[in-house]
């Protein structure tokens, strides 16, 4: 049965791929390297709390498990680096998703309002770290963002629109950015009021 969650899955699975292939042209111990390797973990913990789930609503757990559950898990576990490669089988997944696409774009149809916020969530995500990637690159060698933890504070308080100030780019690439990120800041965090405004009043209708 398709659900938001298996499209989100499914577009993480995607992504973390193509995080991965970047990752093989990167120098060991780079800044940038450090940051791909951050948002690895990020995505682990994704596909973690997804194998659980998928392990708990299971009609024959074991079934599950000695089929494809024991790739979701081994490819879920962020401290062993090595084990992040198992998660090319996770294309598997994806292909059957796609395979069943007349289901999936029924689901979406169907499911409007929850889909948009399942994609916000994998947009504000891919942007985020994109932009954090790009910033480090651009400004490492003439601003003041430096390093891989200036990058992830810089992007928190700039998508969050705080705007501490500490750390900023000086560079005009630096700057376009900064205003990407910002405006997804600011668009997501609309978007997540918009869905708790809504699950409200489903549940006061409810009652």
């Amino acid at each position: 049965m398709i659900s938001v969650s298996n499209i989100v899955i499914m577009l993480l699975s995607i992504f973390s791929i193509a995080l991965l292939t970047l990752s093989f042209f990167l120098p060991l111990g780079s800044e940038i390297d450090r940051l791909i390797t951050f948002f690895d973990f990020v995505l682990c913990l994704f596909f973690l709390y997804d194998f659980v789930k998928q392990l708990y609503i299971a009609k024959n757990r074991w079934k599950y498990f000695y089929t494809i559950g024991w790739l979701d898990l081994l490819s879920s576990i962020p401290v062993v680096s090595e084990l992040r490669y198992i998660r090319v089988f996770r294309i598997f997944r994806v292909f059957r998703i796609i395979k069943s696409i007349k289901l999936l774009v029924q689901f979406i149809k169907e499911n409007k309002a929850s889909s948009l916020y399942g994609f916000v969530v994998f947009t504000a995500f891919t942007i985020l770290v994109i932009t954090t990637t790009a910033v480090l690159y651009v400004e490492q060698e003439v601003g003041n963002i430096k390093t891989a933890e200036d990058a992830l504070w810089w992007s928190i308080i700039t998508i969050s629109t705080v705007g501490y100030g500490d750390l900023y780019p000086v560079t005009n690439v630096g700057r376009i950015i900064a205003v990407v990120l910002i405006i997804t800041g600011i668009s997501s965090f609309g978007a997540a009021i918009s869905y708790m405004t809504e699950k409200a009043a489903v549940l006061k209708n409810s009652k």
